[in-house]
């Protein structure tokens, strides 16, 4: 078992709280100079290690095969874990988290990685501590092995990478309730990688860099975590995540509010598969299918005074289906009441009907 106790921790790979721009070679306890980043490989695995400067002890060790345990009392940045030497667009990463706890500070436990070609920083995050990450811009959403991620990205100016002071887009996906402890989960990452690339994000072509199950933090705090992985298989996406299977289905949504505080749902075959706030203005809410199937209805959730919500089109695999070409409207205002037909507009919490997917 290989141990590290360093008396000083950040971002391995970096998210947006790192502001350090400078890696360092390992310093022994005790030198002036404590910032470091350790990497190595383990029982098959690559592991990696990253702390900063700040006050206080990240503890961290090896365990058999795809094991890792850390613990922490510290008021700067880490990231530490376990994975493979290059990334892949088709690995299926296989996980456990045993134990995982965190007072104070923000952090998640995340699939973590970049490419090249362009430098993207990218996570798929399925825990947290703190807080939820939901910073950036939301670009959609996708439902992968049983559960709903939202999608995010975000552009980071003169920043550090792994190739030194660069600017570079990050794009991650972070479930909308956390996974579960003690019980064996999975990361289809192609899901998750053509949802990106179908919201106009996709990854670089160079997946050489390392990519692991990282457990992070920032800021003031306290914790543990022990968790364990392995590659759980290949796969393209064409599958799915899910249960039921079915090949990647892209929906774009075309709407805007009225006032910007109105909010719509997408559901197929009567599962939620996407929410949104509006925008006073024309925009597209994006959403990657690979198990829902059924109708197609866009609703309007939370109607009050001076709020409307206007629905331009549905984009269902590339085939268009502009609202006022719809004979199911109950949120419309027509003939006095709720509900008609053939309008863009919902007045009322209610829904329009798109069809069903192919």
């Amino acid at each position: 078992m290989k141990k590290l106790l360093c008396f000083a921790a950040v971002f391995l790979l970096i998210m947006s709280a790192c502001e350090n721009e400078n890696l360092e070679e390992v310093k022994p306890e005790g030198s002036a100079k404590l910032k470091s980043y350790q990497s190595g490989t383990d029982d098959g695995y690559f592991w990696s290690l990253w702390t900063d400067d700040k006050s206080g002890w990240v503890d961290y060790n090896n365990g058999s095969g795809g094991n890792y345990s850390v613990s922490w009392n510290y008021t700067g940045n880490f990231t530490c874990g376990k994975g493979w030497t290059t990334g892949s667009k088709t690995r299926v990463i296989g996980y456990n988290v045993g134990t995982y706890s965190q007072n104070g500070g923000g952090g998640s436990i995340a699939y973590y990685g970049w490419t090249r070609n362009p430098l993207i920083e990218y996570y798929v995050n399925e825990m947290w501590g703190g807080h939820r990450p939901d910073g950036g811009t939301h670009i959609g959403t996708v439902y992968s092995d049983g559960a709903t991620y939202d999608i995010y990205t975000n552009m980071r100016y003169q920043k550090p990478s792994i190739d030194g002071t660069q600017t570079f887009r990050q794009v991650y996906s972070t479930r909308r309730s956390e996974s579960s402890v003690g019980a064996s989960h999975k990361i289809t990452f192609a899901n998750h990688a053509n949802a990106w690339a179908r919201s106009g994000y996709g990854l670089g072509s160079d997946m050489s860099p390392s990519a692991i199950m990282l457990t992070e933090s920032y800021g003031t705090s306290t914790g543990n975590a022990n968790l364990t992985i392995w590659n759980a298989g290949s796969s393209t996406g064409d599958t799915g995540g899910g249960s039921s299977g079915g090949s990647a289905l892209p929906i774009r949504i075309r709407a805007r509010g009225v006032s910007g505080s109105e909010r719509i749902s997408l559901y197929v075959g009567g599962n939620n598969c996407g929410t949104w706030t509006l925008s006073t203005s024309m925009s597209d809410y994006r959403v990657t299918l690979y198990t829902s199937r059924g109708d197609i209805r866009v609703a309007y959730e939370n109607d009050a005074s001076g709020r409307d919500v206007q629905i331009d089109y549905v984009s269902v695999d590339g085939d268009w289906r502009q609202a006022e070409d719809q004979s199911y409207n109950t949120g419309v205002w027509q003939n006095g009441s709720c509900g008609g037909s053939y309008s863009e507009w919902l007045h009322c919490s209610g829904s329009i009907g798109f069809g069903n997917t192919p």
